[in-house]
């Protein structure tokens, strides 16, 4: 009778977790032209689970009630969107939208020969845009070191005076890792060295998706072209091939 019971206990718990256990199908589009981003990457904060867009912009991500995505692709400010099953209910596919970055980098002088990669100053763009929403104008120096923070995100909706400043900007930090690895591991150099393309480039991309530390720890693009090699061999290894 006790086994009985255990056993109940564990298969309701089962179906309870289960049932809180949702998947969002959403496409996400450049907010003027309408068009698919692809290959951007959309995580959810709570689960740190991160998803890429297919070549068509579309993605399909785990969630519970409440989570809260984020949105990042090169070219873009990145955003978040908190999800309920109210939000999404009542369409198949949802439909979410990134801003294209301003290129308005003010008193920032750009030269052929800057030392600023193109990471970095989309990476200042944000952040100006990030400190005026939360009334700071000062804009940081950006260095080789500095990740750099920028996210389009209403502060007062999840916080409350003391800690919105706070978590926002380790909610700009989270988000900016994820920008640097698609700058890194972009479509560009892995499609150059996989030779693949549409889903089959999606699937590698984001099962051998590198942390940010680990491209910190590896500056050089040689470092990335040596990572994409060895998740290669690794895959055919275990196809048998």
């Amino acid at each position: 009778m006790k086994q009985f019971l255990i056993i109940t206990v564990v298969c309701l718990l089962s179906v309870s977790i289960y049932a809180q256990n949702k998947t969002a199908i959403g496409l996400l589009l450049d907010s003027t032209s309408k068009t698919p981003i692809e290959l951007a990457s959309v995580t959810n904060l709570m689960t740190k689970k991160t998803v890429m867009t297919s070549t068509r912009g579309t993605f399909k991500i785990e969630y519970k009630d409440g989570h809260l995505l984020s949105f990042a692709a090169i070219g873009y400010y990145f955003d978040t969107l908190r999800i309920t099953e109210k939000y999404i209910s009542g369409s198949d596919t949802v439909i979410f939208y990134l801003k294209t970055l301003s290129g308005n980098l003010g008193d920032v002088t750009v030269t052929a020969n800057s030392r600023w990669s193109q990471y970095q100053l989309d990476s200042m763009d944000r952040r100006r845009k990030f400190l005026a929403s939360v009334g700071n104008s000062k804009l940081p120096a950006v260095s080789n070191s500095n990740s750099g923070a920028g996210m389009g995100v209403n502060i007062d909706y999840f916080y409350k005076k003391e800690k919105r400043k706070r978590n926002a900007f380790d909610f700009f930090d989270e988000n900016e890792r994820e920008e640097y690895i698609n700058y890194r591991f972009s479509k560009k150099i892995v499609e150059q060295f996989t030779g693949f393309k549409d889903e089959a480039l999606q699937d590698f991309m984001q099962r051998h998706r590198p942390t940010y530390e680990w491209l910190r720890k590896h500056p050089s693009e040689v470092d990335v072209k040596y990572y994409i090699n060895d998740r290669l061999k690794a895959d055919k290894r275990r196809s048998g091939n």
